[in-house]
């Protein structure tokens, strides 16, 4: 019931033209006059310290308090598992690094030293109950009013229920980011063309029977193609391996297909499908260090 409630929901959207601008004040996007003291770990932050509206995990790179430049920002969404309310900063970093970058940096030498070098801020919001546009993108702007932010590379990703709600992010305010990279989304896409990722550049990840089908990930992807004039799902059989489809953009609007993770290349948007029908397509995909040069090497 709650699938075919998101479903009718994202409809009358999809009829209606857009989300609702909330108040931003109301949602917590004033300045709240943080206290930033840690850098170079994983620290999580609830919402009565900050005055966000939701509760976060944050990582801030080596030099980032003695520094005065602007950093690079990936945003995480978790999934339904993850939805919830933190009693304790405690409670709150167990759930912020279950997946991600926010994981990696936390559990690895590798990711630390990774997302430490290459100098991004990443921040893995915990919503209550479900992923809501006009709250994201107040605490968007909430990080770029308390943190250092590179406004022409904010990136979101997001897994499951995070994937979708990436989705619906972009749908009413793509236009903000860098990039997108939603994976494993099971709840279906719009008809109508996605205006806001026009030369956004976007990378879905699937298993191709996860949930039964692709079409989530192609109908979103479609709504997208449609800016260059491509009003065809790109079609995907079984795959005996994984497989990576490209869509240049408006130069050749066709898609293409080459076997594995294809992380180089100037697509505008990549859809890497797994076989089988795992819905945990993205722990590979966090682990493969190629996907995050892709995504940080992107610019609005």
């Amino acid at each position: 019931m709650q699938w075919i409630a998101l479903v009718v929901a994202l409809g009358a959207v999809a009829c209606g033209g857009g989300f609702e601008q909330e108040d931003a004040e109301a949602l917590g996007t004033q300045r709240a006059g943080l206290t930033i003291t840690t850098e170079d770990q994983v620290v999580a932050r609830l919402p009565a310290s900050t005055g966000a509206g939701y509760a976060y995990g944050e990582y801030l790179p080596p030099g980032y308090l003695t520094s005065t430049a602007s950093y690079p920002v990936i945003i995480h969404l978790n999934g339904n598992g993850e939805f919830g309310t933190s009693p304790t900063e405690a409670d709150l970093l167990n759930v912020v690094t279950r997946h991600g970058a926010l994981k990696n940096i936390h559990f690895t030498s590798q990711g630390k030293a990774y997302f430490g070098q290459h100098q991004v801020m990443v921040f893995t919001p915990r919503a209550p109950t479900n992923w809501q546009p006009a709250e994201l993108d107040a605490f968007i702007s909430f990080l770029v009013a308390n943190y250092r932010v590179d406004t022409t590379r904010i990136y979101l990703t997001g897994i499951s229920f995070g994937g979708y709600g990436s989705w619906q992010y972009a749908y009413a305010y793509g236009s903000r980011l860098a990039a997108l990279a939603p994976m494993a989304t099971n709840i279906g896409g719009p008809g109508p063309t996605i205006t806001q990722l026009k030369n956004v550049p976007v990378w879905a990840v699937h298993s191709f029977a996860d949930g039964g089908s692709l079409s989530a990930e192609t109908s979103w992807l479609m709504g997208v193609t449609k800016n260059y004039g491509q009003f065809q799902l790109v079609q995907v059989p079984a795959p005996a391996q994984t497989v990576t489809y490209l869509f240049p953009g408006a130069s050749s609007p066709t898609w293409t297909s080459q076997p594995g993770v294809v992380a180089t290349g100037d697509a505008l948007l990549r859809l890497t499908v797994l076989p089988g029908s795992v819905h945990d397509c993205w722990t590979q995909q966090y682990d493969n260090y190629a996907f995050w040069d892709w995504l940080l090497a992107q610019h609005r």
